[in-house]
């Protein structure tokens, strides 16, 4: 009886098999046939093309959940920065978009469109917002603008929204960033008089970490307090261990499945609750007005005690919430900033050349004190240098790598001959823009600088070289340009930073009215940290002299990427 169901079973397999087999190839080509329809329909006024699938309501689930980067990256080498697509993830459907001129015009148009889709994945993923009150979150429609939305139905003092944007804007500019940033300094250089580190060389594992620790505590405390870190000495270790997490934790898996990156949040979570509690008990957080200390020991900015104070007044916030939400600024300060001092770091000391001529510009924006060791530096003019500010939008287009998404929630979106239907999110790489040729200047045959590279002068326009600034030259106008300059004989002015013809190119903190507002801080604290090391400490990298840094693509669409490997180094204080 056996054998005769043997060869029973084999044929329901290969039937099955073959079934199967024709399912997906079907798909595939009808998806595909829908892309050559689409892309090649004489229509104005037309939905993106689908990339095609082989899997059925899957979509492109397995092609993104893989090497994000080389999906974004296949995806506009195979369409181009000209047509937008449709991406279908399961139930859910977006758009990819590419070119620095489709990402301008996503922002021009900041007003009717909302980040909300992005936002509200990182809460309820990342963050561990309640599912109670994600709904709310949901619920706000009325925008970031004084006049709400008109079709809005959220009551004033539940405008969560308009109240976060609002307050960051007020906080994180003028007397509040200057305060920010005095105290972020003061505590970095706190941290330098009480380390144990010496006037003998001591050699260490690795630079990041160095950086991880001295930078974090140092922007925390400058951002909430002094009693956060005081009552939670494990924070370090246990938000880097969350940051590593951020990969699995937006994946929304369960936690059975997953259990120590939620254990890590929960932990941070709990902390966060704690020092509100504390704080609460000891200092009055409604003292936020202008009268008022920008810096409270127990609150730290007084942006803090500016969402304690708008968030008591909205109905569905719980401590749980509360918490969620400073986690989530907690981790905004950090995840971008301190891989991107260590980037600015890395590129200095391996250049000894480059690094003498940062050394003459700290030392140029070096206040006078009593006693040498006692340095102290003139933020405004240091963050005002061509060279440091070249520097660090280079680091930032080349070591943050982000999707950014905007959704169009009232009406249809056109741009082009494209329409974006309402309520579909539309998405972006900051990295494709940060690598299009399109947009950038990659040096010359002579002298080229790949898009892959770091160039610290790429920012920089000289009045005597029209083969510099940070956007593409046209070869037959630069050699033209060229000539009449060598025949001119004179030296004009010197070089200056611009940002010149790279609108929706440099994108590493979004754009439009919805720009991060704490890009200012961020600027103060990299090339502040790094002229602070600069001044104390002797450093060396103990790499390889044909090493090449590497930055870790795991971390890609989640902001800055750290370097791949440990970066050993040695380090001394400086001799007075």
């Amino acid at each position: 009886m056996l054998p005769e169901l043997v060869p029973n079973v084999w044929s329901i397999i290969a039937n099955a098999a073959f079934a199967l087999g024709a399912i997906f190839v079907s798909t595939f080509l009808i998806t595909s046939s829908n892309v050559v329809v689409t892309t090649g329909a004489k229509s104005t006024k037309r939905e993106p093309p689908g990339i095609p699938y082989w899997i059925p309501y899957c979509g492109n689930v397995f092609s993104l959940s893989g090497n994000s980067d080389r999906f974004f990256s296949s995806v506009m080498a195979k369409h181009g920065s000209s047509t937008p697509v449709r991406v279908r993830l399961g139930p859910v459907k977006f758009y990819l978009v590419a070119g620095a001129e489709h990402i301008a015009v996503l922002f021009k148009a900041s007003k009717g469109l909302s980040p909300r889709f992005g936002v509200l994945l990182s809460l309820e993923n990342l963050f561990g917002t309640p599912s109670d009150v994600i709904p709310f979150y949901k619920m706000d429609n009325s925008g970031t603008n004084t006049v709400p939305n008109p079709e809005s139905n959220v009551r004033p003092a539940d405008r969560l929204n308009f109240f976060q944007v609002k307050a960051a804007q007020k906080h994180l500019n003028g007397a509040g960033l200057a305060k920010m940033t005095e105290h972020f300094l003061k505590v970095l250089r706190r941290r330098i008089d009480e380390s144990r580190i010496g006037n003998q060389w001591i050699d260490m594992p690795d630079l990041f970490t160095f950086i991880q620790h001295e930078v974090f505590n140092a922007a925390v405390e400058a951002l909430t307090g002094k009693y956060f870190l005081a009552q939670y000495p494990e924070i370090v270790e246990d938000f880097w261990e969350f940051d590593r997490s951020v990969p699995t934790l937006i994946k929304g898996l369960p936690q059975w499945l997953t259990p120590r990156p939620y254990r890590v949040r929960q932990r941070l979570l709990d902390a966060v609750k704690s020092w509100h509690r504390i704080a609460r008990e000891n200092s009055d957080f409604t003292k936020d007005g202008p009268e008022d200390p920008e810096w409270d020991p127990y609150w730290g900015s007084k942006l803090m005690r500016a969402r304690q104070s708008y968030s008591s007044g909205v109905h569905f916030m719980n401590e749980d919430a509360l918490a969620a939400e400073d986690l989530g600024l907690i981790f905004a300060m950090n995840t971008n900033a301190v891989p991107a001092v260590a980037w600015f770091l890395i590129e200095f000391y391996r250049d000894s050349i480059l690094l003498s001529r940062a050394r003459a510009e700290v030392e140029a924006a070096r206040r006078p004190t009593p006693e040498p060791e006692q340095a102290e530096l003139d933020i405004t003019k240091l963050c005002s240098s061509p060279l440091l500010q070249s520097a660090y939008a280079e680091t930032l287009r080349l070591r943050v790598a982000l999707v950014i998404t905007r959704t169009p929630e009232h009406e249809d979106f056109h741009m082009g001959n494209w329409t974006f239907p309402k309520n579909r999110p539309i998405v972006f790489s900051s990295r494709s823009a940060a690598m299009d040729p399109e947009v950038w200047n990659a040096g010359t045959a002579n002298d080229p600088h790949p898009l892959d590279r770091f160039w610290a002068d790429r920012f920089l326009i000289d009045p005597n070289d029209p083969t510099s600034g940070p956007s593409r030259k046209d070869p037959d106008q630069t050699k033209q340009q060229v000539t009449n300059s060598a025949a001119e004989g004179e030296l004009k002015a010197k070089p200056y930073f611009s940002m010149e013809n790279v609108a929706g190119g440099w994108v590493p903190y979004g754009g439009g009215q919805r720009m991060c507002p704490g890009r200012h801080f961020a600027k103060q604290e990299i090339i502040g940290t790094f002229a602070t090391l600069l001044l104390h400490y002797d450093i060396e990298l103990l790499t390889a002299k044909d090493w090449e840094p590497q930055p870790d693509m795991n971390f890609f669409p989640f902001g800055g990427l750290p370097p791949v490997g440990k970066i050993p180094f040695r380090i001394r204080r400086k001799r007075g």
